[in-house]
């Protein structure tokens, strides 16, 4: 009998996968710990078929000790996700290699599917400390292509920062949800890997998220006009994820992110979190991760993007 069992992921499985991949980033250096609920929100919207396009590995006491899905596009985009973890413990055993290779075929099937005429890219990344992922990828014919940092800040201690005159901050407004996501889109379509959703795709990514804290939200106005934004989400007991952070175009460079920003922290620390925790791209052109820096927030982990055509040429 074999030591594992392979199969689809079930909606029962979230709590399983969520605690490998926590373990996965952690043992790498990684800080964010997801909840089941974010797995379940991947998941039913990113994923086409999870019978098809999941694959979970189970021990014995039923754990998933490996995991991989295929995360698909959004319409029109080419960049597909190739999400995927093995426990530290079952390394070694060719399981990642495997279940990567099968990512890859699954990817291409739905590209010939979906979009036979593009070219699509496979993406997957890993903490820069787990060598073992990195090894992995370059063997299979990945190669860098960008780096992440995750940031911290502690609550309650936020800097304080007011906000450009005439501006206001304001609690977030499921009202305004259609002109968030068109500041949103505006404010990041030029930026490294960015794929533009449908409003009703990006809202189930974000705003009707499971994770979505919307009493923590904050929108910037200027005579009721939206010009700024921070979404959080709960990312632990202690700790709350910020999502997006959004400056709408021709208000950047004001101060209105960090305001908005020192809003969250206080609020969040009125709520109970000592800390909050965030990615940004590390060579972002508009040099992100010192404008965080501004708010509190140290950069305590790297995270490496790795990409390769799907079409491996004749």
């Amino acid at each position: 009998m074999s030591e594992y069992d392979v199969r689809a992921c079930r909606p029962e499985d979230a709590p399983s996968v969520a605690d490998l991949l926590n373990v996965v980033a952690q043992a790498s250096g990684g800080h964010l710990e997801l909840p089941a609920e974010a797995i379940e929100n991947v998941v039913n919207e990113e994923v086409l078929d999870p019978a098809q396009d999941t694959r979970v590995l189970t021990d014995r006491q039923g754990r998933a000790i490996a995991v991989g899905w295929v995360r698909l596009p959004p319409d029109g985009g080419h960049r597909v996700t190739l999400t995927g973890a093995v426990h530290p413990d079952w390394r070694g055993q060719g399981i990642g290699q495997d279940l990567l290779n099968w990512q890859l075929a699954r990817a291409s099937v739905r590209q010939e599917e979906l979009a036979p005429e593009d070219d699509w890219l496979a993406q997957v990344d890993a903490g820069a400390a787990d060598t073992t992922a990195l090894r992995l990828y370059e063997r299979l014919g990945f190669s860098v292509e960008r780096y992440f940092v995750e940031m911290l800040a502690p609550t309650v201690s936020t800097p304080a920062a007011l906000p450009p005159p005439g501006v206001k901050i304001v609690p977030y407004a499921p009202e305004r949800d259609g002109e968030l996501h068109a500041v949103h889109t505006a404010a990041f379509v030029d930026t490294w890997g960015y794929q533009e959703r449908t409003f009703d795709s990006w809202a189930a990514l974000t705003v009707r998220s499971k994770t979505f804290v919307p009493e923590l939200g904050r929108l910037a106005l200027m005579d009721d006009q939206l010009v700024g934004y921070v979404l959080p989400y709960a990312d632990g007991p202690e700790t709350l994820y910020i999502g997006q952070v959004g400056t709408a175009d021709g208000w950047r460079r004001q101060g209105i992110a960090t305001a908005v920003l020192a809003d969250v922290l206080a609020a969040a620390h009125a709520h109970g979190y000592s800390e909050a925790a965030l990615e940004t791209d590390a060579t972002s052109p508009t040099d992100a991760s010192s404008a965080y820096a501004k708010s509190g927030f140290v950069t305590t982990h790297r995270i490496v993007v790795y990409q390769r055509g799907l079409r491996v040429p004749s």
